[in-house]
């Protein structure tokens, strides 16, 4: 983990079997329309407020990370499973700049990530209005960048606080990028 915008994020590597996730997702898919949330193309799944019986593996790792940062954030509250939702997002497919009001810690957990398939970007919120700032940096790092980009890879789980400001680019590949977002808070 480490801090960006005076704000956390968490990039994880999990050994776990995601080609059984990836079949559960694309037959969902088959079988239900798409939800449009921030997402331009592709497609979204309903919210989940359970979590789903084949991804308790998955939710099990997750629930120790955000431990961790429930624990480094010094919360006098334990943080909770809200919900998560499937995303498919096909060439040209991207979703747009936004937040996840009403929670605390967000992710997205990398299922299959063709190359050039559009990273995350995060938005410093707190350089909104420092315009000058940026012509006097030497070298952009986490902690002075307009932006910070994580090129996602499979099998990878990021948290992030849930009001950080972020997008994810197009998918610039033929092969459909598959994920799940979900949410924590009280």
């Amino acid at each position: 983990m480490f801090s960006i915008f005076s704000s956390y994020i968490s990039v994880d590597y999990f050994k776990l079997n995601v080609k059984k996730y990836k079949k559960e997702i694309l037959n969902l898919k088959l079988k239900n329309n798409t939800v449009i949330k921030s997402n331009y193309g592709g497609w979204q799944s309903v919210s989940f407020e359970i979590i789903p019986d084949n991804f308790t593996d998955l939710f099990n790792e997750i629930n120790n990370r955000v431990k961790k940062i429930e624990e480094n954030l010094s919360l006098s509250k334990e943080l909770k499973f809200h919900n998560c939702w499937y995303n498919v997002n096909g060439l040209g497919s991207f979703n747009r700049p936004h937040v996840h009001p009403g929670a605390v810690v967000s992710g997205v957990y990398y299922i299959s990530i063709p190359k050039n398939s559009g990273s995350i970007v995060f938005v410093n919120n707190d350089l909104n209005d420092f315009n000058d700032f940026y012509g006097s940096v030497n070298k952009y790092n986490e902690y002075n960048s307009p932006n910070w980009i994580i090129e996602p890879k499979e099998n990878t789980c990021v948290l992030f606080p849930s009001y950080l400001t972020h997008y994810v680019e197009p998918n610039l590949n033929k092969k459909e990028r598959i994920s799940i977002s979900f949410n924590y808070g009280f």
